[in-house]
């Protein structure tokens, strides 16, 4: 019977980043809103957007687990592939003097499909895969092998 692995010791520093991080968050947004002169809503906004950033951070690198690691990948890997096709064939379409690809949108199902769905499935199959093949573990896991 295998014997369950130790976690990997976390750095000693590694608590007082989290708690950096969020003191810069809470400190810059009043110096944009006062000094910057930014419109309240949007630090505000800005301000729930980065907080809710940093708690993900902090579940997937603090609890890391099987399921949120292989749910990365897919969404990774569709993002990139939805991000390749989309920029790479609307740099094509631009060089040749098509219109681009948010042209398309409103015109046949199957343009749109093209740019804009199956990108994104195939993104999802290729991130599963490269998931699969690593383990599901993230690049810059704390975690051993």
């Amino acid at each position: 019977m295998p014997k369950p692995q130790a976690e990997a010791p976390r750095p000693n520093w590694w608590r007082a980043l989290w708690i950096v991080l969020l003191l810069i968050t809470a400190a810059s947004a009043p110096i944009a809103h006062f000094i910057l002169r930014v419109p309240l809503e949007r630090v505000l906004g800005g301000a729930v957007l980065t907080f809710l950033c940093i708690s993900i951070a902090y579940y997937i690198r603090v609890r890391p687990s099987m399921k949120v690691n292989r749910a990365i990948y897919i969404g990774a890997g569709a993002l990139w592939t939805w991000a390749v096709t989309f920029w790479g064939s609307g740099l094509i379409l631009w060089a040749t003097g098509w219109p681009p690809p948010a042209a398309y949108v409103g015109k046949p199902l199957g343009v749109f499909f093209f740019f804009f769905i199956a990108p994104l499935i195939v993104g999802a199959f290729i991130g599963d895969w490269l998931g699969r093949r690593r383990n599901y573990r993230l690049p810059i896991s704390l975690e051993r092998s």
